[in-house]
């Protein structure tokens, strides 16, 4: 999340997404086949049981939240390229997070003809687009202050998908 309420969006997601889809179906139903076994093998004595039924309560809900996440991703990305108004992004400044794999922290100013000027700060991989004067692709959704950055991973990106 960037400063005065803008929000970044990372491209991916825009497909199908079934990777995510099964990762939040094999979390929400782990604590219920548990339990679902360990009923079956001795009735309501089974410690298997409400082991699976403590992990129920955790994992039903997070993998909800996991297809909802990603439902929402898909849609803000969605949306964002249809109704997404192009824009410059250029770098002001670029600094290393000194991490073990180091990205890049910058300071972005994103501008365009229907888009007034702000500021961001974004964290990327290293790259020719990640000095200090380059110029960015961008997309910018008006109506909720999300935008894009296409130049660092959106790779991925086919018009008309």
């Amino acid at each position: 999340m960037s400063d005065d309420g803008l929000v970044e969006l990372r491209p991916v997601g825009r497909g199908p997404n079934l990777l995510w889809r099964l990762l939040s179906v094999a979390a929400a139903a782990t604590g219920p086949v548990i339990a679902w076994f360990g009923h079956r093998e001795a009735g309501t004595d089974s410690a298997q049981f409400y082991v699976g039924g403590v992990l129920a309560l955790f994992l039903v809900p997070t993998g909800i939240g996991m297809w909802r996440a990603t439902s929402r991703a898909r849609r803000r990305l969605l949306r964002l390229d249809a109704v997404g108004l192009p824009a410059v992004g250029e770098v002001l400044t670029a600094e290393s997070d000194g991490g073990e794999m180091p990205d890049v922290v910058m300071a972005v100013r994103i501008s365009g003809p229907d888009v007034p000027p702000f500021e961001v700060t974004v964290t990327a991989r290293p790259g020719p687009t990640t000095t200090p004067g380059s110029r960015l692709t961008v997309l910018v959704d008006p109506a909720d202050g999300s935008y894009l950055i296409r130049d660092f991973d959106d790779a991925d990106f086919f018009p008309g998908d």
